[in-house]
């Protein structure tokens, strides 16, 4: 598998593309630089309407910012991935596996974790395929794209959160002992199986959708099979837009190493545990 790496410079000051604007208030913004600057003040303020309807404002001149950035607006405007979720997610560190299950908790604790927004993350992947490939475009688009793998990653694993509102292993695995145990991937045991009564079984009622590309599916329940048609896609980007294997990253890459699309359910849920470490 392509190992990933740390996040270049240029693609950091998307992280922080609502920290500040030009605009001034003018009332009926024209030409794209004023459109754009409106936009972006009005999502400093949370109100999304406002920005979308200036975002979609923007000439073919500005395509690929105009999709990002309504990308970025509508996961925003669904509570489902933010960039000020994952810096407090983060903390004072690049991230780890704790990071995704404590986006998780938050997006369960706000009731998010619902098959509109995933049917909406899918879109918003699917829209930023048209993002021009190229050069800095390349690296945009997979970074978008990434972006909705990871806000959808995170959605279903929130599915999986107790009435407790903190991710367990117990939320995972029938056996959280038993399982971390076992060190033959040959011979996964049953303690590994889902849990009883859980919200995130194997695969989906009704069947699970075979990639993110696909919009097929994603309206149905959540399951571990969607989890990592998600996961996959993340890495599968990530590995486009940047060159090592830190933070977050790294803990994606883990999981597909250790736990490939194709692996034993029971695997998969061993090395969710492991190396979210969940206790």
């Amino acid at each position: 598998m392509k190992k990933i790496h740390s996040l270049p410079v240029s693609l950091l000051v998307l992280f922080t593309l609502s920290a500040c604007n030009l605009y001034g208030g003018l009332d009926s913004p024209s030409g794209d630089a004023q459109r754009l600057d409106a936009a972006r003040a009005c999502l400093d303020d949370n109100d999304y309407p406002c920005a979308l309807d200036h975002y979609r404002a923007l000439s073919d001149s500005f395509a690929d910012i105009r999709i990002n950035e309504i990308s970025l607006t509508q996961l925003a405007q669904a509570q489902v991935f933010s960039f000020a979720d994952l810096i407090s997610s983060l903390g004072t560190s690049l991230g780890n596996g704790r990071t995704f299950s404590s986006m998780a908790e938050l997006i369960a604790s706000r009731n998010v974790a619902t098959a509109a927004n995933r049917v909406l993350i899918q879109q918003t992947y699917a829209n930023n395929s048209a993002i021009a490939q190229g050069n800095a475009g390349s690296k945009l688009r997979a970074f978008s794209r990434f972006i909705s793998a990871l806000a959808m990653y995170n959605t279903v694993l929130a599915s999986a959160v107790g009435a407790d509102g903190i991710l367990t292993a117990s939320d995972i695995v029938q056996d959280p002992t038993l399982c971390a145990a076992d060190s033959n991937p040959a011979t996964i045991p049953v303690s590994c199986a889902e849990p009883s009564g859980t919200t995130m079984p194997d695969s989906s009622p009704g069947g699970s959708p075979s990639d993110l590309d696909t919009a097929t599916n994603w309206n149905n329940g959540a399951s571990l099979e969607m989890l990592w048609a998600a996961l996959s896609a993340a890495d599968a980007e990530a590995a486009i837009f940047t060159g090592s294997q830190k933070g977050i990253l790294s803990s994606i890459n883990d999981l597909l190493d250790q736990a490939p699309l194709g692996a034993a359910a029971g695997l998969k849920r061993q090395q969710l545990i492991t190396i979210l470490s969940l206790q």
